[in-house]
């Protein structure tokens, strides 16, 4: 046991010392006060002077006390009180403090009516700093029945012969220990630490969803009563508002969920809770992906009508009506949804579509109109575009499924098997040109799909790395990787174009790097007998969307003398050509895009990441602009350029 703990040990030994002690004189001034029978008293003042009958009737005597009357012995006492208290310590061991006596033994002295008395004496003992009185004799009168003086009060200090009776009191002794400087950095220092951990754990509030920006084209961030560009890997926060113009788009990435975004749309991110996601659908469609993890939901807000869901995926129209209320569509593409509002509950299966009339108040009219989703609303551009993504992340499609190309049997992963009646078109001088067809005897059949998939990866740089089944049927003379605007058809020498043209029947891929754009892409093989152009076969459309690859934000600077300079992040992710500074006016509410026919400012060379001009010089006048970095590029022979990268939109004023 250490120092520290022996000395917190006494104390606490001291002040139980003390209580003992003190309960023991109270009850011996409480008796005193009491004031027994005289016969038990003179009995008792006997036997405290050894004047006691023996046990034949004779009075025993001490040499020093003279013989006394035999008197009536009294009941026995309720408290046999020791004249010394056993001092006990933790463990019953004997207490080793110091002690001390108030006399060197008994000594009788006469008293006023010639008894004689005997003084008593007690053993004084110090402990936590306290001393008790002594018991000093007591008067021969008492024995004659004398009446004696009144008890001094328990708070007087007298020795005058008198039993002194004590207040009793006690006094709390905190065990404290002297801790040394170095303790209390060390405590300070852990504090902080338990402090940061419980604030970077978030314990004491609920965790936020990561949410970020995708995708963005002529997008508005809305937030704080402020509005920005929004550009992609934006973060974004709780209500913060996404809106939408009509020629743009916007992909929010909410933890594992997707929530797209057409043109003409609004939404507002109500809770980013992860288990308890909300989504405010002001205006406008928008597609939602939804991954929560067990025991959480996702709900889509429109006016009092709410969507939720657990994991499905499925599609929210909300338009307006020309009687000043709305008309709200949703359909169930993977999975179910609930549907819910003020007297209004309807769980939508997969497969089905409701539609829910709003009232100007935003109130429900009626419960919604439940049907299937036919085959016509199934054929729709914006469904069959995010079908491709969900393809592309893994994603189950439940009814989007029938969109795209089947899964590929083990034979048709091997081949890309010829087409039963192939089609013939004429072979023209310039292959992109409209041919006609040959004469034959009947119309030849258009081809039919193989069933053969076409792949599409997007590699780390940007580009797009495209493969397929190699063809393995008589009459092969090239492959064509075709495309065109989506949703079209492209085929060989009568619609769209091609980006890659290989020559052997064992090259079954291309990887190169796409303009932007939203895209219907197929791969067929052809064939060139005399002057025909046959396909031989061919892989089912594929939807492709591209986006532009984000150079973060543009800065710019007004040096004070009349010039300006713009500074961005320099891209490294491939080769190009040059950058262009575009801007367009606010007035005209278009995004600043070359490839769109935008004007610019500069021509930064590809190793600048800054650039200075000078107010008053060409275009660059004074106005209301917003503006922009992007890289252009050139790519197998593209006679016009497209941008692989570009800064969000700045909104500068020119004064």
């Amino acid at each position: 046991m250490s120092l520290d703990e022996m000395n917190d040990m006494e104390q606490i030994d001291g002040l139980a010392d003390e209580l003992v002690e003190a309960g023991r004189l109270a009850r011996t001034a409480t008796a005193r006060r009491e004031q027994p029978d005289p016969a038990f008293a003179m009995r008792l003042r006997a036997e405290l002077l050894r004047e006691l009958p023996a046990a034949g009737g004779s009075v025993v005597a001490t040499a020093a006390l003279g013989t006394v009357p035999e008197l009536p012995i009294p009941p026995a006492r309720p408290l046999e009180i020791s004249d010394r208290i056993a001092d006990r310590r933790s463990g019953n061991r004997p207490f080793a403090g110091p002690e001390r006596r108030s006399g060197d033994g008994d000594a009788a002295s006469p008293g006023r009516d010639g008894v004689p008395v005997a003084r008593l004496h007690r053993t004084v003992r110090v402990r936590a700093g306290r001393r008790w009185e002594n018991l000093e004799e007591q008067t021969a009168s008492r024995l004659s029945g004398e009446a004696g003086p009144n008890l001094p009060p328990s708070n007087a200090v007298e020795n005058d012969g008198r039993v002194v009776a004590l207040k009793p009191s006690m006094n709390w002794h905190i065990p404290t220990r002297a801790l040394p400087s170095r303790w209390i950095g060390a405590g300070l220092a852990a504090s902080v630490a338990v402090a940061a951990l419980i604030y970077g754990g978030g314990a004491f509030w609920s965790p936020r969803t990561t949410a970020t920006t995708d995708d963005a084209l002529s997008a508005v961030l809305v937030r704080g009563g402020h509005s920005v560009a929004l550009a992609p890997g934006a973060e974004l926060r709780e209500n913060d508002e996404i809106r939408v113009a009509a020629d743009g788009r916007a992909t929010l990435h909410l933890g594992g969920s997707y929530v797209r975004m057409a043109g003409g749309s609004d939404v507002q991110l109500k809770s980013l809770d992860p288990s308890h996601l909300v989504v405010n659908q002001v205006a406008g469609r928008v597609y939602h992906r939804v991954v929560v993890p067990a025991g959480g939901d996702y709900q889509v807000a429109t006016a009092s009508v709410t969507w939720q869901a657990v994991g499905t995926a499925f599609d929210i129209d909300r338009q307006s009506t020309s009687g000043g209320g709305e008309e709200v569509r949703g359909l169930a593409l993977y999975d179910g949804l609930d549907v819910t509002g003020p007297n209004l509950h309807d769980v939508l299966a997969e497969g089905s579509s409701a539609t829910v009339v709003l009232r100007p108040d935003g109130s429900s009219e009626a419960s919604p109109a439940i049907t299937p989703i036919t085959s016509q609303a199934l054929a729709d551009a914006w469904l069959i575009g995010n079908a491709g993504l969900d393809a592309h992340l893994g994603l189950p499609l439940g009814r989007l499924a029938s969109l795209l190309s089947p899964p590929p049997t083990a034979s048709e992963t091997d081949t890309l098997a010829p087409i039963e009646t192939p089609a013939s078109v004429v072979a023209t001088a310039t292959p992109t040109s409209t041919p006609k067809p040959a004469v034959t005897p009947k119309p030849t059949p258009k081809p039919t799909a193989a069933g053969a998939v076409l792949k599409i990866s997007r590699n780390g740089d940007g580009s797009y790395t495209f493969s397929w089944p190699k063809y393995t049927g008589s009459g092969f003379t090239y492959y064509k990787l075709m495309y065109g605007s989506y949703p079209s058809s492209p085929s060989y020498g009568t619609s769209g174009d091609y980006w890659a043209c290989n020559t052997e029947a064992s090259q079954t891929s291309w990887t190169g790097f796409i303009a932007p754009g939203n895209y219907s892409v197929r791969l067929q093989a052809i064939d060139e007998p005399g002057s025909k152009i046959v396909i031989r076969s061919q892989t089912k459309i594929v939807h492709l969307t591209v986006g532009t690859l984000s150079l973060g934000s543009l800065g710019a600077r007004d040096n004070g003398d009349g010039t300006y300079t713009f500074s961005w992040a320099g891209f490294t992710k491939h080769a190009f050509d040059y950058y262009k500074l575009v801007f367009e006016t606010t007035a005209s509410g278009k995004s600043p895009s070359y490839p769109d026919g935008s004007d610019y400012w500069a021509v930064p060379a590809a190793d600048d990441k800054s650039v200075t001009l000078t107010l008053g010089d060409g275009s660059f006048v004074s106005g209301d602009y917003h503006v922009r970095i992007q890289a252009i590029g050139y790519p197998d022979g593209f006679s016009s350029g497209y941008a692989f990268a570009q800064t969000a939109v700045l909104h500068l004023v020119l004064p």
